[in-house]
């Protein structure tokens, strides 16, 4: 079942000034199997082309990959670019993800992970499909946004926001984003820690004591705090929804700082090379949660034979069709599921052909049995004469 994912209703909200700088990507999706259980993959992508190559990594590449790109430009001269790729699997193997940077964590890219198998008999084959669209767990990642933001504002994404007065709205539209600012302090509170957490991971023999990690996400908790602080004043001036959220270009020198120094790792280049690996790693996830809220997806399976079973949505002359947006990837898995049977009528009819001329042949040889082991029978006597 597809998930739903947020879906905001008022566009003057700060959360969506993120969505306004970013243009909607098509993803199309084309898995077509052969009979002989390889796959010709086809990936499409139509929008501005600023959104496909951001970020970095995240979309296919040469040499694997046969790329092609174009510009299609409507009647009222927007321009729509389109890039494609397209490449050949063998049987029981798909790509996890598009981009062919390699990350350390399967939530960095959007992962899509899938299987498909042939099972050859002689007289047919069952094809299965099975691909899993994963969920962004944005919840777990960067925490809830609801335990900052009053529980009244959830109106505004109810549908019944229509029934507020222009003066109820503002009220509600500013406690809403100023419960988005706090958020947006604390989930830079959890990425610095899981920044540490999985640098050190990584690096085991470093072996930091705890009270220098501790002292480091006190200072980088206080440098965060004193953010919110100053964007808190500078709001007395304007509104807080006109504010971004996109505070980390200017706090990645500052983390750096503070961990190098709390940390007293200034002389250990691994470690502070994998501090700042990992952050760019973490910014990457989160740029890509950012990139799906105005995306969609559709994927289309195209398996030989007779469609037995599937949670497709639709078909289009043969093929299945899926379609989901990024809201709903944004929480919970998509699940795709299909399998069919293809019959080869040839052999079939050949095997009863030669099952009818084997049941002729037995019968004539029983018959020719039959008459050789009982001789014709004596004709009767003749009638006696009186």
């Amino acid at each position: 079942m597809l998930t739903q994912g947020f879906k905001p209703a008022a566009l003057a909200f700060s959360y969506l000034l993120l969505l306004l700088n970013s243009g909607c990507i098509e993803r199309h999706y084309l898995y077509k199997i052969n009979l002989d259980g390889s796959c010709d993959f086809t990936y499409q992508a139509r929008g501005d082309s600023a959104d496909i190559y951001d970020p970095p990594g995240s979309y296919p590449e040469a040499p694997f990959y046969k790329i092609k790109t174009r510009d299609e430009m409507d009647t009222t001269g927007k321009t729509t670019h389109i890039l494609e790729a397209t490449a050949h699997y063998e049987a029981d193997s798909l790509p996890a993800t598009l981009g062919l940077r390699e990350v350390p964590w399967a939530e960095i890219l959007l992962q899509h992970p899938g299987r498909f198998s042939h099972v050859p008999f002689f007289f047919f084959t069952v094809h299965k499909f099975n691909l899993t669209f994963q969920g962004r767990d944005r919840t777990v990642i960067e925490g809830d946004r609801w335990k900052y933001i009053p529980e009244e504002c959830r109106v505004l994404e109810s549908g019944e926001d229509s029934l507020l007065s222009k003066s109820e709205r503002a009220v509600l539209e500013e406690k809403y984003a100023a419960g988005m600012l706090l958020w947006n302090v604390e989930r830079y509170k959890m990425r610095f820690r899981e920044i540490l957490q999985k640098a050190r991971a990584l690096h085991p023999e470093a072996r930091v004591p705890q009270a220098w990690v501790d002292s480091a996400l006190t200072e980088a908790d206080t440098v965060l705090n004193a953010l919110f602080s100053a964007v808190q004043l500078r709001a007395k001036s304007g509104n807080l929804d006109q504010i971004s959220l996109e505070w980390w270009n200017g706090l990645a020198p500052q983390l750096n700082r503070i961990f190098t120094e709390n940390l007293n790792i200034m002389g250990d280049s691994a470690l502070a090379g994998e501090i700042l690996r990992v952050a760019d790693l973490l910014e990457l996830r989160h740029q890509v949660s950012e990139d799906l809220m105005d995306e969609s997806v559709e994927v289309r399976v195209d398996l030989p034979g007779r469609i037995t079973r599937s949670n497709a949505q639709a078909m289009d002359k043969g093929i299945l069709v899926w379609k989901c947006t990024g809201d709903e990837l944004q929480e919970g898995d998509v699940l795709l599921q299909a399998s069919s049977l293809y019959l080869f009528p040839a052999r079939i009819t050949t095997a009863l052909a030669a099952l009818a001329i084997l049941f002729l042949i037995w019968r004539y040889r029983r018959a020719r049995r039959k008459s050789v082991l009982s001789p014709d029978e004596p004709p009767p006597p003749p009638p006696k004469r009186n």
